[in-house]
């Protein structure tokens, strides 16, 4: 939640990657995060 601009769903751009990378950094695992960043990227209140 800290890391996440404003309007950050926007097909695989620069903001999603600014997501994936604050998640990598806690999870240090990419097939991890391509996992539930495709559940997060789904909820509707972030």
């Amino acid at each position: 939640m800290l890391v996440k601009p404003d309007n950050w769903r926007d097909n695989d751009g620069p903001r999603e990657k600014m997501v994936k990378g604050a998640m990598y950094e806690i999870l240090k695992d990419f097939a991890e995060v391509e996992r539930i960043f495709t559940i997060v990227k789904k909820q509707a209140e972030y």
